[in-house]
């Protein structure tokens, strides 16, 4: 439960947890004489000596809304009373409607996330009849270039538990097959953001894909068992 203090018709604190430091902090502020404890939070309604201060109950009000469509703004607040005493606090949140440019914003935040995730994978190299995995992390491509820069070959690398000497050329080969790697995520990227920003309707947005789900297997042989 969420509580509320207030304090001559104003909303001092709130909305908030039951953190008996913080209330009692504010109390003070108020120069109000009462403190609360822990087991306080068993009585709310709480009214306090000066009659101006209470500590109440929060009830929250948020229409039905669908988070695709919608926005939740900041709430507005007022107090409820029984028979001229306070004994809540309400709070009404307002409904707003997405805009086409607002959602394509949103889905275009998930896009970067996702070609950093196809950036960074494994590569097979066929390097004179041997296949190896290579990294395409930026780490690694780093590695390869400074390697590439430093010395002429061969140079001895370790490919998981594989040695292999490698000459300059198989060594421009890994690069320039991890660099292809890395152009098509980043192509990808690029034409992810211009399907979102041709899209006319809201539900266009949305039905770009941009996660791709791996297939479900099929099951052989075991409807007809069932």
């Amino acid at each position: 439960m969420e509580i509320a203090l207030i304090h001559n018709n104003s909303l001092e604190l709130g909305p908030m947890g039951f953190n008996v430091k913080y209330i009692n902090a504010d109390l003070e502020d108020l120069e109000v004489e009462e403190r609360i404890t822990p087991q306080s939070f068993s009585k709310l309604p709480i009214h306090f000596s000066d009659g101006l201060t209470h500590l109440l109950p929060i009830e929250k009000v948020v229409p039905e809304n669908d988070s695709k469509y919608h926005n939740v703004g900041n709430f507005t607040w007022e107090i409820i009373e029984e028979d001229g005493v306070p004994t809540k606090v309400l709070l009404t949140y307002p409904i707003t409607d997405k805009t086409l440019e607002e959602v394509k914003e949103l889905r275009k935040q998930e896009v970067s996330p996702y070609r950093r995730e196809k950036e960074n994978t494994t590569i097979s190299v066929n390097l004179n009849g041997t296949s190896v995995e290579v990294s395409t992390s930026r780490e690694e491509r780093l590695l390869l270039a400074s390697k590439l820069s430093a010395a002429p070959g061969p140079h001895n690398f370790k490919f998981k538990n594989t040695w292999l000497e490698i000459t300059t050329e198989e060594l421009q080969t890994i690069v320039t097959e991890i660099d292809v790697k890395v152009q098509e995520a980043f192509d990808w990227e690029l034409s992810k953001l211009q399907e979102i920003d041709a899209c006319e309707t809201i539900d266009d947005v949305y039905d770009v894909v941009i996660r791709e789900q791996p297939e479900t297997p099929r099951r052989f042989g075991l409807e007809e068992n069932e």
